[in-house]
């Protein structure tokens, strides 16, 4: 496959997770599985499931990620959050990079779904990329409260891109 430019966002992320070569880590909306690609080089035993709910996406994601997915460090699933099982997994960090899903409306659902399989001492962490230091108020504002209402206690970091794009981590641990 055809070497492309990661996006910031992309990299920030990763590098916020502090991916541990044993972590047991969910991404939610994986798209084209550039970070899976980015994860999977730092882990040495563990694993990395994302889910997206774009069929064309998952392909391209494993196309990507083919060496990782025969190593049996990555795998791919075609579902939503709404009806993924995941009850009979547990993981270290769950991450979603502008997967907006969580902040256009109410998200207790699949926070509730989360919550319950994120291992103690583990933690959700959502990423975006707003336009505007205004929208990434905005977005922080209505999802905090639902991280707290979920007894997660939140920390909020930022950074900018190259071009001064906002980017923003709303990290919630149990």
């Amino acid at each position: 496959m055809a070497s492309v430019a990661v996006p910031e966002r992309l990299t920030w992320a990763v590098e916020t997770l502090e991916v541990r070569p044993g972590d047991r880590l969910l991404e939610i909306g994986c798209g084209r599985g550039v970070a899976v690609a980015l994860v999977c080089p730092r882990l040495d035993g563990g694993h990395i499931t994302a889910i997206d709910r774009s069929a064309t996406a998952i392909e391209a994601a494993v196309r990507r990620n083919a060496e990782h997915v025969a190593a049996g460090r990555a795998a791919f699933e075609h579902i939503d959050l709404e009806t993924a099982d995941l009850d009979d997994r547990c993981f270290d960090k769950i991450f979603a990079v502008n997967v907006n899903h969580f902040w256009v409306r109410d998200p207790a659902t699949e926070l509730d779904r989360l919550v319950r399989v994120l291992n103690p001492g583990g933690a959700l962490y959502l990423f975006y990329e707003p336009p505007s230091a205004a929208k990434a108020a905005e977005i922080t504002a209505s999802l905090r409260p639902a991280l707290i209402r979920h007894r997660l206690t939140v920390t909020t970091s930022t950074a900018r891109t190259a071009k001064r794009t906002p980017l923003l981590c709303l990290k919630a641990g149990t």
